[in-house]
């Protein structure tokens, strides 16, 4: 099998956010080439990853670059998944933006919101198929850079710009635990490719927990959650949908990467990932009640969604360690099927929230 359409679909959209960041000064044709880019870019990657997820098929790629290390990308049926929910989502998010953002006087800052909101779709869709270390970090460190710059396209408030940095601090200590992960893994393997021969139980456990704190502080697990309020109420409404949405799923499936690499057998994987769920489940309830700004109950609300497909993902560990398949199958599902179902719902929610706020002003 192989992936052109998945890059035709990557360059359409990143070539998108360059077009409209060029035409800055006509406003309405910068924001029509920005839509049109991306929105067409989602539609080719969309029915790519579906067409790959009805026939089971795996498609792999490969480049090398600075004649010593490669960027490898596969698309298996996990990626596939989360692929379609990105690209559903941004493709809804691309085509709200054109009457959302309607501020001619921020012409240029507008052309840049576009030329990023591209850049974090197409490194969203490339972390999820990423296949080897190298090519996984770089592409995960443009989605933090690119979601940094979207949070903080209103600068000239205080408090944007503090959510802002919030974020990029968490997003880099949450980097650093994946390094420390990928670290373990190489060090016992040599190689960047995602393998776990020759790891030890005590690694594998090290590198799962390193792993687990690094990419729940992207998903908003509690206690990693402290920037996530702060930082999606900050951005623009439609990006405030893809971050909630899609860009948190990101740490989800890292989870499931890490898990299904490390080949982990264990129960203790499937009961931490259980607690924290639980844990955090509770407490995001607890934590939106609270809220009287509209758009901080929705990100509190994405904590408790996160946690409920932590949920699902733990019991379907737990499922694999008992040797129950049935048990196994509906913890998967569930998790998965919540993925899906908290991206639309919750983009729908925030857009949602985003008239509200265009037409009170409040």
């Amino acid at each position: 099998e192989h992936m052109n359409l998945f890059f035709l679909s990557i360059l359409t959209i990143a070539s998108g956010g360059l077009l409209s960041l060029l035409s800055f000064r006509q406003f309405n044709l910068m924001k029509i080439l920005g839509v049109l880019g991306i929105s067409a870019g989602c539609c080719i990657g969309m029915l790519d990853a579906l067409s790959k997820l009805s026939h089971d098929a795996v498609a792999s790629a490969s480049f090398a670059y600075l004649n010593t290390l490669s960027l490898a990308f596969k698309i298996d049926g996990l990626a596939a998944f989360f692929l379609m929910a990105i690209f559903a989502v941004c493709l809804l998010a691309a085509i709200y933006s054109f009457h959302y953002m309607q501020d001619t006087e921020k012409a240029l800052r507008t052309a840049t919101s576009y030329f990023f909101f591209s850049l974090l779709v197409a490194s969203m869709a490339l972390v999820v198929t990423a296949d080897n270390m190298l090519t996984f970090l770089l592409s995960w460190e443009l989605m933090s850079l690119s979601s940094f710059f979207l949070v903080i396209y209103d600068y000239q408030t205080p408090e944007n710009r503090k959510a802002g940095y919030l974020y990029f601090i968490f997003s880099h200590v949450g980097v650093m635990f994946i390094f420390a992960s990928f670290g373990i893994l190489y060090g016992h393997s040599g190689s960047f490719g995602f393998d776990s021969a020759g790891l030890s139980h005590t690694a594998k456990m090290l590198a799962f927990i390193f792993a687990f704190i690094g990419f729940g502080s992207k998903a908003g697990v509690f206690p990693f959650h402290v920037w996530l309020p702060h930082a999606h109420p900050a951005a623009p409404s439609h990006i405030s949908a893809v971050m909630s949405g899609v860009m948190i799923k990101t740490g989800i499936y890292g989870i499931l990467r890490i898990y299904s690499i490390l080949n982990l057998h264990t129960p203790a994987v499937g009961t931490m990932v259980l607690i924290f769920g639980m844990v955090s489940g509770v407490l995001g309830v607890v934590y939106a009640l609270g809220q009287h700004d509209i758009k901080r109950l929705l990100a509190y609300h994405s904590v408790e969604n996160i946690e409920i497909i932590l949920i699902g993902i733990g019991i379907g560990m737990i499922g694999v360690e008992a040797g129950n398949p049935i048990m196994a199958v509906l913890g998967f599902c569930g998790g998965l099927l919540h993925v899906l179902n908290h991206s639309i719902f919750k983009s729908l929610l925030f857009m949602g929230a985003g008239m509200v706020l265009h037409k009170t002003g409040t």
